[in-house]
C-alpha cells in the first residue's frame, strides 16, 4: 500500500528525483478514479453476487481508494502514469 505521510510537512517535495504531476493531470486522474469508483460500488450492491467477486470488487475498491490518495498527497509524474496505465488497461 502507498505510504501517505501525516503532516503535508513530510510530502517529499524537495527531492531532486521529484517531479510533481501538474494540477490538471491529478485532476485528470482523480475524476477517472472517481468514475471507476463509483462503477465498483455499483457492482458490490448487486445481489447474489459470489464470494470470489464480492473479494475482487472489494480489493478492487481499496485499491482505487489507495491510488486517490497517492494522487492527493503528491504524486510523481511517472506514479500519475504507472496508475493511468493501470486504470485504462480495462482493469
Amino acid at each position: 500500500m502507498a505510504y501517505i505521510p501525516d503532516d503535508i510537512s513530510e510530502i517529499p517535495d524537495n527531492h531532486p528525483s521529484y517531479i510533481p504531476a501538474s494540477d490538471d493531470e491529478r485532476e485528470r486522474l482523480t475524476i477517472l478514479l472517481h468514475k471507476r469508483l463509483d462503477q465498483i460500488i455499483g457492482q458490490e450492491q448487486q445481489a447474489g453476487l459470489s464470494r470470489h467477486d464480492r473479494k475482487r470488487l472489494a480489493a478492487m475498491h481499496k485499491q482505487i481508494r489507495a491510488d486517490l490518495a497517492e494522487i492527493r498527497y503528491g504524486a510523481t509524474k511517472r506514479t500519475v502514469r504507472e496508475i493511468e496505465r493501470r486504470y485504462r488497461s480495462g482493469r
